[in-house]
């Protein structure tokens, strides 16, 4: 039996991740001079309005000082404090480990893998003013990811842009014994919180926004499509909203056509994103210990 190569699966992750980095940065650059352009228009109006640059400053501090309670707040209260979380019951792991006994991938039919064969993680920052925070811990044996991303924005918010992108990376593997078809099931238990702050005014262009993203992609010979959910998306202008994040969701992928007596793999990835523009803005997604993200094994499914 072939052996799987871990550095072709970190090598793949990083120019998976890299390709979606750039494509955001360019974004970001392609709108830099017009955003530039239109915060030097709004500029020129306040001071022909003749507003007070101490005053805008002394409101951007009082913004900011608002926005860091609001966190020590929403930390204190959202942090679950319990050493352990029962995120699956041992009747459902029971199950796990009979049909991965029973089935073994010899036959068409279901096969559980329950435990990472490899795990990848990163964080990228992007900061143009204000606080960006990133953390990524993945615990192979615990089938757990670790994950944090916090932002803080400064400025009119025009032109300060300021994002955190965590990722984390399972790989399952399944060994076919005939030509067949594969898709596979992920099911994540989340156990987090999330806060939001802007307070958006005429003069200036605040906003905060977080997302937390499930994709799962299959490769044999190469790389299948992946396939995206999005657990969690909520942002604006105007917010001001704290919770938990405690749900269980699932995803497939799209089937892949494979060949016999080689492996399978299945790339499960967690993305955790938050952006802030402006002073006083804040968004922050968390599933740090002993909170986390929770992949208890993939279902391969075999034709």
């Amino acid at each position: 039996m072939e052996r799987i190569d871990k550095d072709f699966l970190e090598e793949s992750a990083l120019r998976d991740v890299a390709q979606e980095i750039s494509m955001m940065e360019e974004g970001i650059a392609q709108t830099k001079e017009m955003a530039r352009e239109s915060e030097a228009e709004m500029w020129e109006l306040i001071r022909h309005l003749k507003f007070q640059p101490e005053a805008m400053e002394t409101e951007n501090k009082k913004e900011d000082e608002q926005a860091e309670i609001f966190s020590r707040q929403a930390e204190d209260n959202l942090q679950t404090n319990d050493l352990e979380i029962d995120v699956i019951s041992e009747e459902e792991l029971d199950q796990f480990v009979f049909e991965t006994q029973t089935v073994g991938g010899g036959a068409s039919g279901y096969y559980w893998d329950t435990l990472p064969y490899h795990v990848w993680g990163r964080v990228y920052k992007h900061n143009e003013g204000g606080l960006t925070q990133g953390s990524q811990v993945l615990i192979r044996s615990e089938r757990k990811m670790y994950l944090y991303a916090k932002a803080r924005g400064a400025g009119l918010g025009i032109t300060d842009d300021n994002d955190v992108t965590v990722y984390g990376k399972f790989f399952y593997a399944f060994y076919p014994r005939k030509i067949g078809t594969v898709r596979v099931y992920v099911p994540v238990t989340t156990r987090g919180w999330y806060q939001l702050r802007s307070n958006d005014k005429w003069w200036n262009s605040k906003e905060a926004k977080s997302f937390l993203t499930l994709k799962v992609r299959l490769h044999q010979n190469f790389w299948g499509p992946a396939k995206k959910r999005r657990i969690f998306a909520r942002g604006g202008d105007n917010i001001s909203a704290a919770d938990r994040l405690d749900r269980r969701q699932s995803i497939y992928s799209d089937p892949l056509t494979v060949g016999a007596n080689k492996w399978v793999i299945a790339e499960v990835t967690c993305r955790l994103r938050v952006e802030t523009e402006g002073s006083g803005t804040l968004s922050v997604l968390s599933f740090r210990r002993p909170d986390c993200l929770y992949i208890p094994g993939v279902r391969f499914e075999f034709a």
